[in-house]
């Protein structure tokens, strides 16, 4: 999970972050809610185009930005997907802080393993912000597609968390890494966020629905 790090030139501000614990969550916050509505909009647009079978289709409009129409309950659930995604970006910003502090300075392989902090709760929580911040946006859209969308996006994190312990955490942790498994059981998601993503899968049901 480091690679990304390097992508984003993390390594220039890290210590500057690091000295100010507010300063990544406000960071990642404004990121995360700036993406958010970005991709609200591109997104709205683009479903005006492709066949959703979208049911709510025929209630009345509240308001209407270009091709683009919206009825009351789209702002609830608008709301609601910010919420998530704010969250998913404060959590974002404590993990990448954590993740740094076990960096090799000479490569992308961590020099220790993280056992602590949201480690010690489940074993990828990285992969499991992904799909919290996924599932945000997703809720907001109330959209089969994106209800599909999501289900193919949590099982290729989880397949993916499986790969990388099989080929790259088991190989350079050995047994470290096996009393770990054993110790921490939960792969993505901690019990509390894994019914919050199922109560979200059932409000863009809902959504989709009504």
């Amino acid at each position: 999970m480091l690679k990304y790090e390097k992508r984003l030139h993390f390594d220039k501000y890290y210590s500057k972050m690091q000295s100010n614990g507010s300063l990544p969550k406000i960071i990642f916050l404004l990121w995360g809610v700036a993406g958010y509505a970005f991709l609200y909009f591109l997104v709205k647009y683009i479903f005006n185009y492709i066949p959703d079978f979208r049911p709510w289709n025929s209630f009345e409009v509240w308001f209407s930005i270009g091709t683009m129409k919206f009825i009351k309950s789209d702002l609830a659930y608008f709301i609601c997907g910010l919420i998530v995604t704010c969250y998913g970006s404060i959590r974002l910003s404590s993990i990448t802080v954590h993740n740094h502090s076990a960096k090799n300075q000479k490569s992308d392989i961590p020099a220790k393993l993280l056992i602590t902090g949201y480690y010690s709760k489940v074993r990828h929580p990285m992969y499991g912000t992904f799909i919290i911040l996924q599932a945000g946006f997703m809720l907001s859209l109330r959209s089969f597609i994106g209800m599909m969308v999501i289900l193919i996006i949590t099982a290729f994190q989880y397949i993916n968390a499986k790969f990388e312990e099989k080929n790259d955490l088991i190989p350079l942790f050995g047994d470290e890494y096996r009393q770990y498994i054993k110790k921490v059981n939960r792969t993505l998601l901690t019990r509390a966020e894994s019914i919050i993503f199922i109560l979200v899968f059932i409000g863009s049901l809902i959504g989709y629905i009504f």
